[in-house]
This record gives C-alpha cells, structure tokens and sequence, in this order.
C-alpha cells in the first residue's frame, strides 16, 4: 500500500472515531457526522498546506542553486550522502549570507571549522562498525576535545570497534608529550589506543583522520607543513564515500597499525 493511500486510510479512520465518539457523547446522529466531516476537512487542509508548503520550499531552493549558477539542487538528489548534503547546504546558506551583507557594505567571514561537523560525524558510526582514528595534537586538553573523547567512548559503548592512533609531532614539547600520555591513559580505559612518532609515519599518511571501513573517511589538511609547529591550524576538511577512497584509506590504516605500537 502507497503512503498516499496510507494517508488518506488513516484520515477516514480518524474522522469516522470521531464520528463514533461524537454519537456515543451526544447520541445525536446528524452531529456526529457532522464532527467526523468537520475533523476530516481540517486534516485535508493541513495535509494540503503542508504538500504545497514543501512544493514551494523546493521551488525557493532551485531558484537560489539557479541564482548561484548551480547545476541543480543537491538536497534532492537521492544518491548523494545525507552527512555529505547537510555540509554542502551549510556551505550554500553561507555564501547567501555572504552575499547580503556584501550587498550592506559589511562582511563577516565565519572560519570554517570541523569542530562544527566532527561530533555528528563520529555518530556516523554504528555498532558493528570498525573505526580507526589518527590524531597529532589537535585540541588534547580543550572542551571541543572533551566532546569529541565521550561521543568516541559512547560508540564503544554502543558495539563500535574503535582504534586511535596518537601521533607524537617532532615538534612536541616536553610539555605536549605529557599531554599526549594524559590523554592515550584517559582513552585506553574505552578505545584500543596505539602509539607513533611522526617521523615514522608513512609519506602519504593523513596525522588526523577518522575512518569508517566500507563507509567513510575523513581527514584534515593543515596550513603549516608536519613538523613545523605542533599547533597548527585546520585549513580544510575533506570527507570521502568513494570506494577507492576508501580502499586506499583501509590499507593505510593497517600499515599503520603495524607500524605502531600498542599504549599500556
């Protein structure tokens, strides 16, 4: 049975109780199907307003990839990956904005940050899933971080089999590896924690990143290259579902779960 015709069963079946109940409170024939008439037509108009409403959000949508010279509309497209949509509407909105307040004579350009997408991410997972993580220095020790270890220990919780990599920066402190060892004890109480120095990370390795075999991968690319400073700044994020993606990041995570060692 269709969703329209689902629809239109449950709405029969709401105005005919309440043409039940209306007879049973007042025994009047006539007022009962009166209620029940009066029940069905409001629901017909909701459901009306509601289909057009959503007709017209789409047209509004259309227009706007129309008017940024986007070849179509991208929340419509079935095949595209709902994560994948939600960042690039959030992309869309923001160059609409931009775009007003260039018109006022005042812009505020907002830094593109992962943190605003990482969490959800994360929860991308499901449990049965198997997940590597490599990080080098990016938030150990701030609230973001906080965020980020609890969702990562709730998906252990849930069944997620999670890996995390920690990296130790050449350029770490004697300072940023005690940081680095408070942190590896904090996440070995839930995740299987492992441990590398950069200098032994293959070339084409991504220092922070978080794979979902099969599904996802994501990495952060820097503005400063490795090694340099062990605060450096996320210049973009990329998010993968391709399968060579995928395929390529799968080997390089068990390359690099042989090259590193396990933290007790």
């Amino acid at each position: 049975m269709s969703k329209e015709w689902r629809w239109w069963l449950g709405e029969f079946g709401l105005a005919a109780a309440v043409a039940v109940m209306a007879g049973f409170f007042t025994k009047d024939v006539p007022i009962s199907i009166l209620y029940g008439l009066f029940v069905g037509t409001v629901f017909f108009v909701l459901r009306h307003l509601t289909r057009v409403t959503s007709q017209l959000d789409r047209q509004v949508s259309e227009m706007k990839d129309e008017a940024l010279n986007l070849p179509s509309t991208l929340s419509h497209r079935a095949h595209a990956d709902p994560f994948l949509r939600r960042i690039v509407q959030f992309e869309k909105d923001e160059l609409l904005r931009l775009a007003r307040e260039a018109e006022d004579g005042k812009l505020t350009v907002k830094a593109r940050i992962i943190a605003r997408f990482l969490p959800d991410y994360y929860k991308l997972a499901r449990p049965g899933d198997k997940c590597l993580a490599t990080n080098a220095w990016v938030g150990w020790g701030t609230p973001q971080w906080d965020v980020i270890r609890q969702t990562c220990f709730d998906l252990v919780d849930d069944g997620v089999d999670f890996t995390r990599i920690f990296i130790e920066p050449i350029a770490a402190t004697s300072e940023d590896r005690k940081r680095l060892r408070q942190e590896m004890d904090r996440q070995k109480e839930k995740l299987k924690v492992r441990f590398i120095k950069e200098s032994r990370l293959p070339q084409d390795v991504k220092p922070n990143s978080f794979l979902i075999y099969d599904r996802y991968f994501a990495y952060a690319t820097y503005s400063k290259t490795p090694g340099t400073s062990i605060r450096q700044v996320i210049e973009e994020s990329t998010f993968c579902t391709r399968r060579d993606e995928l395929e390529k990041a799968k080997e390089m995570a068990e390359a690099l779960i042989k090259l590193s060692e396990e933290y007790k």
